[in-house]
């Protein structure tokens, strides 16, 4: 990943979410992420689209405020970041210099240099650029006549100075954009005058800067996570709705901004000079005024609008190509960005150059004929996180595509004809103009041009096929084992390892002279691991990958679950206690474990929390995982269950009633694929599997909810045993609601405890990597 700014930390949010193991470097240039939000520090620096819609779909924006502050925004961003532990995989000052692919290893080789530090080579499967398309070390800044000879200051917003206070200057702003809109109103505040010079005018739109009160109203009623999706499609559709009028009928939408305009300007204002651009709306991306900011600005007398040509600079400000003069203490240059693609890395495929400018883009994020690169540009004419999250989602569809297939390489192959050519960014803006030379192509149809449309991209990114719609897939996987864990490796990224986990088939054990399915890997101090009901050992494949390099981590089907046979009576909560203890005394026998540290989830948490209390000197650690035994809330299907014959009913296994379950445990639909469906069909076909999974819904709860008494009893000897407890929950889990994690909080308040946000019932995974590291952290 190239790349630690807004679209780089969602990018890598939604990988690492959906292929925890495999590895990820975020190599960023500058040293400190945030991108645009941390570069530009220059006063009342905002959003220019609402943050309903810029704001991450999978961590929704939540404040009132749609229109925000580049602060909130960047602590957001960061917030996000950390929130995922994607914060901890940037290597900072690390400036990529160039890349080629090797069709020989299917691997990138990616030279990055570092300041004064020696340059490093990594090597990567996959490249993804989310490094923007303009220069983050300098902005464009023109050399007027005269310049030498002004004796105020001349400033670019790309460099604001920290210490520069406005206060009584007099201020030239040149520039139409939305830096020039933004800064005009934010210095006037303090400033004794502030002239806006532009040679052309813009258009602009009055927005509100807070919610209007449908997006309140909606969270009053509605879960979180449904009110974050429907505040994201008002903006949406807004969003569009202005674009398609402004494209089928620009004189409506001309009229309709300035009226806009007009009514917030005094009267007599020359409102068709200084504010009635020459070209259509949407031809240059319309300029956001929140609240009219400007316009309050302008009718107090603060700042005025001067629309003419720099004859030149003077000692004391600027003489215009109409002759009028314009003093100014301080010149502000929001004259635009310079454009470069990519960071201005080299890219090369087989020591050949590759020159962007002349390829056609592959659904505006691969190049053709470039294996294994995705670059993520966002919308000129909506939110640009819409679009990203769009390619993201697109990215982890090749991924999976090539990790089922076996193949290594995935190459965006162009047919003879793609029709007329035009810019990939389809703007006259002044910096897109200046900077086209660099830019790739776009066709004249799908899937080599793009709609600008979110809907219809929508289908395009999500919907449709991989196979025959111009990607070709090849290569096969090199597999060699490791002898200390059986794994599928590819040297990574730095020296690090991507394992995708092909784990040992579980072993067997007698215990009761039954056969007990269970796995066993790593070495070093031991770790068990609880399912939860109705599941199987299969839950913890990842974490035996990332806790295994320090643990020796043992997973076992509870009795009836699995591949573990059902017991001869009825499954109860201290009947699967009892059965651990013994099945940890059959593993004694063969070879001496000792005390060992137990995780669970869900009914997992509530078993290990009764064996700590069965066996105290047999576990040392719990860490329980939205686990059962806190709350009486649980979700209406298993209250349901409790119930003679519907119970029954309920638990006939089927792919519709398997979907079902996938989809209340996980907020990631990624997560219910049709390998986890079919498992789970299989899994309630097993026999003595229905009874096992009835017999423990009626021990613990009832049609009412979880019962009391065996909670009550539980929380009070563990709290009572004092051992070292860490508990983890899932904000948006509908099984087990996160109001269970307050009520442990006050039960066991000693306890460590950690809150995902959009994350289910499973987070160990549906944020493998984090909740591993937590429980690393915890267990040391």
């Amino acid at each position: 990943m190239v790349g630690a700014g807004l679209s780089g930390i969602g990018a890598a949010c939604r990988l690492t979410t959906a292929f925890p193991s495999k590895s990820m470097a975020i190599l960023e240039a500058r040293e400190s992420s945030g991108g645009t939000w941390d570069l530009f520090r220059y006063p009342g620096v905002r959003s220019d689209s609402d943050m309903f819609t810029l704001g991450y779909p999978f961590r929704p924006w939540e404040t009132s405020t749609s229109i925000a502050p580049g602060a909130s925004i960047l602590q957001y961003v960061r917030e996000t970041a950390s929130a995922y532990g994607v914060d901890r995989l940037i290597r900072y000052g690390h400036r990529v210099v160039r890349a080629d692919w090797s069709s020989e290893t299917s691997l990138w080789t990616v030279e990055v240099g570092r300041g004064a530090e020696a340059p490093v080579t990594f090597t990567s499967s996959f490249l993804f650029i989310c490094s923007g398309y303009y220069r983050y070390d300098e902005g464009y800044s023109p050399t007027f006549p005269g310049q030498d000879s002004f004796t105020g200051e001349i400033i670019h917003p790309q460099h604001w100075p920290a210490d520069f206070d406005a206060t009584g200057k007099r201020i030239v702003v040149i520039g139409s954009g939305a830096t020039a809109v933004t800064l005009v109103p934010a210095l006037a505040a303090t400033a004794e005058h502030v002239t806006m010079l532009q040679r052309s005018p813009g258009y602009m739109a009055v927005l509100p800067d807070t919610d209007d009160g449908f997006d309140t109203l909606v969270s009053r009623h509605v879960p979180r996570r449904l009110a974050g999706v429907v505040s994201r499609w008002k903006g949406i559709a807004r969003a569009l709705l202005s674009y398609q009028i402004s494209r089928r009928s620009p004189e409506k939408m001309k009229s309709i901004l300035r009226h806009q305009v007009t009514k917030r300007l005094p009267d007599g204002y020359d409102v068709e000079k200084h504010f009635q651009p020459k070209y259509n709306p949407w031809d240059e991306r319309l300029c956001i005024v929140p609240n009219g900011d400007l316009f309050k600005a302008i009718r107090s007398g603060r700042a005025d609008v001067a629309t003419d040509t720099i004859e030149t600079l003077t000692p004391a400000g600027i003489r215009l190509a109409s002759g009028a003069e314009l003093a100014a203490d301080v010149v502000v240059t929001a004259t635009g960005l310079n454009l470069l693609l990519f960071g201005g890395m080299a890219l090369s495929v087989d020591g050949v150059p590759v020159d962007p400018a002349s390829k056609v883009t592959y659904q505006g994020m691969m190049l053709a004929d470039v294996p294994n690169l995705a670059f993520a540009i966002g919308y000129t004419n909506a939110s640009w996180t819409l679009k990203i999250d769009l390619v993201v989602h697109y990215v982890a569809r090749i991924l999976r595509h090539l990790d089922r297939s076996g193949h290594t390489t995935v190459t965006p192959v162009a047919p003879p004809d793609v029709g007329e050519l035009r810019p990939l960014i389809d703007l006259t803006s002044g910096y897109i103009r200046r900077g086209i030379d660099q830019m790739p192509k776009q066709g004249a149809h799908a899937p080599w041009r793009l709609h600008q449309n979110y809907p219809r991209d929508v289908r395009m990114f999500r919907l449709s096929r991989l196979h025959g719609n111009g990607l070709l897939f090849s290569g096969r996987a090199v597999q060699w084992t490791r002898r200390s864990a059986s794994f599928k490796e590819t040297p990574q990224v730095g020296g690090v390892v991507s394992a995708d986990p092909v784990l040992a088939a579980p072993r067997s054990i007698a215990v009761d002279g039954r056969p007990v399915s269970y796995r066993d890997t790593g070495t070093g101090s031991p770790v068990l691991l609880l399912h939860g009901i109705g599941r199987s050992l299969a839950d913890w494949d990842e974490q035996h990958t990332l806790l295994g390099a320090g643990h020796r981590v043992i997973s076992v089907d509870l009795a009836g679950f699995g591949g573990s046979t059902a017991l001869r009576g009825r499954h109860t909560l201290d009947v699967l206690a009892a059965w651990v203890s013994r099945f940890l005394d059959a593993l004694d026998a063969e070879e001496e474990l000792g005390a060992v540290d137990v995780v669970g989830n869900s009914l997992g948490g509530a078993v290990a929390m009764r064996l700590s209390v069965l066996r105290p000197e047999k576990v040392r650690r719990l860490v329980l995982i939205n686990s059962a035994g806190f709350g009486a809330t649980v979700t209406p299907a298993l209250r349901l269950i409790a119930v003679p014959v519907l119970g029954r009913l309920l638990l006939r296994p089927s792919p519709k009633a398997a979907y079902r379950t996938e989809r209340a445990l996980f907020v990631n639909r990624s997560f219910v694929s049709q390998e986890r469906i079919a498992a789970s069909v299989a899994r309630g076909s097993q026999r003595g599997a229905m009874r096992a999974f009835r017999e423990v819904a009626c021990d613990l709860g009832t049609f009412r909810g979880i019962r009391p008494r065996w909670r009550s009893r539980l929380i009070a000897e563990v709290a009572a045993a004092g051992k070292p407890v860490l508990i983890l929950w899932g904000d948006s889990d509908l099984i087990l609601p996160a109001g269970h994690l307050d009520e442990a909080r006050r039960l066991l308040p000693e306890a460590q405890t950690h809150l995902f946000e959009q994350t289910g019932h499973m987070p160990h995974i549906e944020r493998a990597r984090e909740t591993a590291g937590l429980i690393r952290e915890f267990l040391y």
